[in-house]
């Protein structure tokens, strides 16, 4: 496989934060909610949400093939090789990665700019573009 894009993916600091300022808006709101149960309720699924859905804190390399093929790896360790599923968001401050590996598990990776280097984030953007046109013209086996 040779690799036209190779950039290393570091948790995004803005998605931390919107998603510890989600979490403390829902247990803010237990102050707007009547009763006891209501608001511990909202409390709990604060904590909850706070606890399960933290994005992951681990960098990962994207590789991209001039063909199309997507290797992911955990940072210094290898990884296999992906294929890019429709449903993947391609958007122009946003790229919503949702790959397949050879076994069927389906892993999402939210790529935004400041998980890349500055320059690296218009090649990884086309990149990925240019592997999900190769995904969508490929006939399904």
């Amino acid at each position: 496989m040779s690799v036209a894009v190779s950039v290393i993916v570091r948790p995004s600091r803005g998605l931390r934060i919107a998603h510890a300022g989600l979490c403390c808006g829902v247990m803010a709101s237990a102050a707007a909610c009547p009763g006891v149960v209501a608001q511990l309720l909202c409390l709990l699924v604060g904590i909850m949400a706070w606890l399960g859905g933290r994005p992951p804190a681990i960098a990962r390399q994207l590789d991209i093939s001039g063909v199309g093929q997507v290797r992911l790896a955990v940072y210094q360790h290898n990884g296999s090789a992906l294929r890019l599923l429709g449903g993947s968001t391609l958007w122009p401050r946003l790229l919503l990665l949702r790959l397949v590996d050879a076994d069927g598990k389906v892993q999402a990776l939210a790529v935004l700019p400041d998980s890349v280097a500055p320059a690296e984030w218009r090649a990884l953007s086309l990149a990925c573009r240019a592997a999900a046109r190769t995904e969508i013209n490929t006939p399904a086996v």
